[in-house]
């Protein structure tokens, strides 16, 4: 049988349809309360991955946990894979009095069909717009990786492409988080997406590249923190849709992050 949708067109025919089609469907902008962020990126659209990461416990699943709260105060439906945390633990850390978001009822593998089939069902049952998935390290396979013969750069990198083209063929924005290669971060500055493990394919395929750190004090002969306080920074490292980057402090308070520009000091001060 003839597909007769399979043909070559002329791409202002194309542009029209697309355009018509876009008139029917409500735009989509996920916004997470952080301005500076909001506004260098202009919302979250569907079809982007976005990978979160950071120094070991930097922050990664408290600013996405962060995110799904102020998702979820506007309405969109977010779908969460929890690896890296049992469930009840997840459940414990969250900003949130009622738990508005979604889960499988037990974790299988990191396999990516299994995953997509739970998308799939939850973009089904409940309209999901958003996934968040922690994170990219329970994705492997090692019997799979031997059976086929890549290397793990190569492996990563096919993981990470297959996540990419799930968010665009569901119509999802995904959260990957992921770790960077070093498990001792004492630098000032923010890891670039190079320090991304395992493969380059991350950062090159990611919409959005989101780091995060917590603010090292400074030194002081006279203090041993080597934290300054619930103080961090998160940078938008790589930006491939309008390009902007920004360094965005943070404060950790209360179970999520809020920006630090206003913040008032108090007494009482989330566990980090």
């Amino acid at each position: 049988m003839i597909d007769i949708l399979d043909k070559v067109i002329w791409a202002e025919d194309k542009r029209i349809e697309i355009a018509e089609q876009r008139k029917l469907i409500p735009k989509f902008l996920a916004h997470t309360g952080i301005s500076i962020l909001d506004n260098c990126l202009e919302g979250f659209r569907k079809g982007w991955l976005v990978v979160v990461s950071g120094p070991p416990k930097a922050g990664k699943t408290s600013l996405c946990q962060t995110f799904t709260k102020r998702f979820v105060g506007d309405n969109l439906k977010c779908l969460w894979f929890s690896y890296e945390l049992s469930l009840e633990e997840l459940f414990d850390k969250f900003p949130m009095e009622k738990l508005n978001f979604y889960v499988p009822n037990y974790m299988k593998s990191g396999n990516l069909e299994w995953i997509e089939q739970k998308i799939i069902e939850a973009k089904k049952n409940f309209n999901t717009d958003i996934v968040f998935i922690d994170n990219l390290d329970f994705l492997r396979d090692p019997d799979d990786l031997r059976k086929v013969n890549l290397n793990l750069a190569s492996y990563v990198g096919g993981i990470v492409q297959r996540l990419k083209s799930i968010a665009v063929n569901q119509n999802i924005v995904i959260f990957l988080m992921a770790h960077i290669r070093k498990n001792e971060w004492t630098s000032k500055d923010l890891p670039a997406s190079e320090e991304l493990r395992d493969s380059g394919q991350v950062a090159q395929l990611a919409d959005i590249v989101l780091m995060i750190m917590r603010r090292r004090a400074k030194r002081d002969l006279n203090s041993e923190e080597i934290y300054e306080g619930n103080r961090a920074v998160m940078g938008i490292i790589e930006n491939r849709h309008n390009g902007k980057t920004k360094k965005i402090p943070l404060v950790f308070q209360e179970k999520e992050f809020v920006e630090e520009y206003g913040f008032i000091e108090t007494k009482k001060q989330s566990v980090w």
